[in-house]
């Protein structure tokens, strides 16, 4: 199935990854957290929609100006998110309204948390409030803030069990669809200085918010309109609790149905690794620009390079050579080599002076090598060359955002002008 195959054709393939929520694959996720409102909101100055089932509440000495503002986003996000992108409402409380809270001290800037669960599902839906850090100006920051809020509160009626990583990641790429304005980028800087990472680390808040590039990227590659990959995900990752769980179910999660959905989709025999690869190399190309693990001139002699930090699973290395000096029709060697019980897919990128790529060159290796090498020929074509290192996961296991503490594994690169 081509990249640009509508989403919804794929859906029928991620049925496929309901199986893993049987009850005997059942493991231990992450905690159930339960919240509720802040102390005396109850006699706070609030707004509520007359257009949506929603309310606005704002801790004291919030000007009136900033409450109307919130508001007015609120209305704005909840139109964008629940009618052009489709996404679920958020599940109201016992009065039949979702509300958020205008309060100090939200460290990410906005989030949903739970209150309850509904008893009357089947599958897990939540019950969620939303909190705004009430010192966000008002304007495009303000915006997102509320509509990343209202997306968690979305989330969390849809997938309450979404690890944290991947729950801050979509939801940051859903508000950032939701309200196309110029606001900071802080979180995709966070995210590019740290590939080594797993995309979906959770122990970065910043830099997991910034992993909406991944999210993203998949929904650019992969759906057929904006949201629908993301809602998808959270559609076919259903879990089931009993009530007084301490923890959610681990499986299914998002990533079990990108393994699903994803084989054959970049071509015949092609997988989740495949996707992998393909976001690393992009990723080396986008801008904020990436951290590089080395950036080297035009080899006179043979050169080996250590990784400086090692790989967890989907995260990526990337060396800069620059050609400068290369002789006219000089080729390059490139050699790499890696710790057991880590799986790395190799790329080479041809990048010309504008920073395009001229030629992305994978390079091949069986499923459980430790060894990937090729001769890239002529590269008078080429600005610099971009070497490319994807960790695609455990020989032992399959990625699993729920587990934290990934093990990285190390590498070792030569260089060689021919």
């Amino acid at each position: 199935m081509s990249p640009s195959a509508p989403f919804s054709a794929l859906l029928s393939a991620l049925l496929v990854a309901l199986a893993v929520a049987s009850p005997a694959a059942a493991a231990e996720g992450t905690p159930v957290q339960y919240s509720r409102a802040p102390e005396g909101a109850a006699a706070w100055e609030h707004g509520c929609s007359l257009r949506h089932p929603a309310c606005v509440h704002a801790a004291p000495g919030t000007a009136v100006t900033v409450l109307a503002a919130a508001l007015a986003a609120e209305d704005r996000a909840w139109d964008t998110l629940t009618g052009a992108l489709a996404l679920p409402a958020p599940d109201a409380q016992d009065d039949g309204r979702w509300h958020l809270y205008l309060v100090d001290g939200i460290a990410e800037g906005a989030r949903a948390e739970l209150v309850g669960l509904d008893p009357r599902s089947v599958d897990d839906r939540g019950v969620s409030l939303g909190l705004v850090d009430r010192a966000t100006p008002p304007g495009c920051m303000l915006d997102r803030a509320v509509a990343r809020a209202l997306a968690g509160g979305a989330l969390l009626r849809a997938a309450p069990a979404t690890d944290p990583g991947s729950a801050r990641a979509e939801t940051q790429m859903l508000a950032r669809l939701a309200t196309p304005c110029a606001g900071a980028d802080d979180d995709l800087f966070a995210f590019q200085a740290t590939p080594e990472r797993a995309v979906v680390d959770p122990e970065d808040p910043a830099a997991s918010l910034g992993a909406s590039m991944f999210f993203a990227w998949l929904e650019s590659t992969f759906a057929s309109r904006p949201g629908a990959l993301v809602e998808g995900l959270w559609a076919l990752a259903p879990t089931r609790s009993t009530p007084g769980e301490l923890r959610w179910p681990a499986t299914p999660t998002g990533f079990d149905v990108l393994r699903t959905s994803l084989k054959g989709a970049l071509g015949t025999d092609s997988t989740l690794d495949d996707a992998l690869l393909d976001f690393a190399i992009d990723r080396g190309l986008a801008w904020p620009p990436v951290r590089l693990a080395w950036h080297v001139p035009w080899p006179e002699h043979p050169r080996r390079f250590a990784s400086p930090v090692p790989v967890a699973p989907t995260g990526a290395s990337y060396v800069l050579v620059d050609r400068a000096g290369a002789p006219a029709g000089a080729s390059l060697r490139v050699e790499a080599t890696w710790e057991d019980y880590g799986r790395m897919r190799w790329a080479v990128v041809k990048v010309d002076a504008a920073g395009r790529p001229r030629a992305i060159l994978p390079i091949g290796s069986t499923r459980l090598a430790t060894h990937a090498a090729l001769t890239v020929e002529i590269v008078d074509d080429a600005d610099r060359i971009l070497v490319v290192g994807a960790n695609v996961g455990s020989t032992e296991a399959p990625f699993d955002p729920n587990q934290g503490g990934w093990e990285p594994h190390g590498w070792l690169l030569t260089i060689q002008a021919l």
